[in-house]
């Protein structure tokens, strides 16, 4: 018997503000091996239980151990192992939100960049809110605007309860590809209809664009943006409310004829068919 309170009314999955893209609860078995996981947006991981092995620029060749939680800047990519079974909290989040200020770590402090970031514990206070934001996940509690009420509480929680120099050290990763290439990408491909503009957008010129795009991801510009929207059209379309119409405009789409074309094409289905499936 638990005195646990029950949800009245659980399905926040029904309604248009739902979101299902900043806090998400994993579990994993033992044994999982995941190669090359590509990070879109910046993503903090906080393991509530269990043991896992990662490696990546920021983490090379590091355990990871129950009350832990590392950052992998967008861009990035790492390999994990799974030791024992875990269960994890990940946080995803495009920009570091200016909440306390005055401890704020500031991108331009003149640092060096470091070659690795430092592996954090959770305070007990950090703790308690990881619990909090399970339980809520676990109880289809996905209210964006309640998300974003429990983003702003984390970054106040890390503010006050880390040393403002741990966390300097923490979002060096973020700040390490300001000025990359990488990040430059991963930051705005989703506001760009075509190579040109995306050129324009970063002031290079076409061809050095598309060389230096090519180097950097190893496929050409083109096919790269497009396999990227296609993902994000897809969940937009199978993991959200927004209406049909909502996600054409969102994506620049001139006709819904257009982007039911699109979508027959790159999924086999017009886009209510997919929802409906």
């Amino acid at each position: 018997m638990t005195n646990e309170p029950v949800p009245i009314s659980p399905d926040c999955t029904c309604c248009k503000y739902s979101s299902r893209n900043v806090f998400l609860y994993r579990y994993y078995p033992q044994g999982i091996f995941l190669s090359k996981e590509e990070h879109v947006q910046n993503t903090i991981y906080f393991l509530l239980k269990g043991e896992v092995w990662m490696n990546s620029n920021a983490y090379p060749d590091t355990i990871i151990r129950e009350g832990a939680f590392v950052l992998q800047p967008a861009g990035s990519t790492a390999d994990f192992r799974v030791h024992t079974p875990i269960e994890v909290i990940v946080y995803f989040f495009d920009h570091l939100p200016t909440v306390c200020s005055p401890r704020f770590p500031q991108e331009s402090d003149g640092r060096e960049a470091i070659t690795s970031a430092p592996v954090m514990q959770t305070c007990d206070a950090v703790h308690f809110f990881l619990k909090g934001v399970k339980m809520s996940l676990n109880d289809g509690l996905l209210c964006s605007e309640y998300m974003q009420s429990k983003q702003t509480e984390l970054f106040y929680l890390l503010n006050h309860y880390y040393k403002p120099e741990e966390l300097d050290d923490f979002y060096a990763p973020i700040y390490n590809l300001h000025q990359s290439f990488r990040y430059f990408v991963m930051n705005n491909y989703h506001r760009i209809k075509d190579v040109e503009a995306f050129a324009r957008l970063g002031e290079y010129s076409v061809s050095s664009f598309r060389r230096l795009f090519k180097e950097t991801f190893n496929e050409p510009a083109y096919q790269w943006i497009l396999k990227q929207k296609s993902r994000d059209i897809y969940n937009d379309i199978t993991t959200t409310n927004m209406s049909i119409t909502e996600i054409s405009n969102k994506y620049g789409f001139e006709t819904l004829s257009n982007f039911s074309h699109f979508c027959s094409s790159k999924f086999g289905k017009p886009p209510r068919a997919l929802r409906g499936k």
